[in-house]
């Protein structure tokens, strides 16, 4: 799905970003909770935006020239997007590395059964 070499320089611009939030927003000073905040507003955000592409790649939109203009790039993108941000937020709340995580994760839903 991702390849080895993509997501190495992923992880690094993900890095870049959570090391350089101050640089990139207005609000130059952040706490540690605001910073948790707004990546949690940025991640809602990003799901609307997603949710809006699906609308139109599903043909649900009440508005057919949004439906005409859509492009699945678009969603793609919108897709990244929400990752980007569950990234960074997971670091924003110290969790460096999601391999123990993860690996829980699916340990847990194998149990499931799914």
């Amino acid at each position: 799905m991702i390849s080895k070499n993509v997501l190495t320089k992923y992880f690094e611009y993900i890095n870049y970003i959570s090391e350089n939030t101050h640089k990139l927003t207005i609000k130059e000073t952040l706490t540690k909770e605001e910073f948790i905040l707004q990546n949690l507003a940025c991640l809602t955000e990003e799901v609307w935006e997603v949710s809006a592409e699906i609308r139109k790649f599903t043909k649900m939109s009440f508005n057919k020239t949004k439906i005409d203009n859509f492009k699945f790039s678009d969603l793609e993108e919108e897709i990244v997007d929400v990752l980007n941000t569950i990234l960074i937020l997971a670091k924003a709340v110290w969790i460096d590395n999601l391999d123990e995580a993860i690996n829980r994760k699916i340990k847990k839903n194998n149990d499931r059964g799914y």
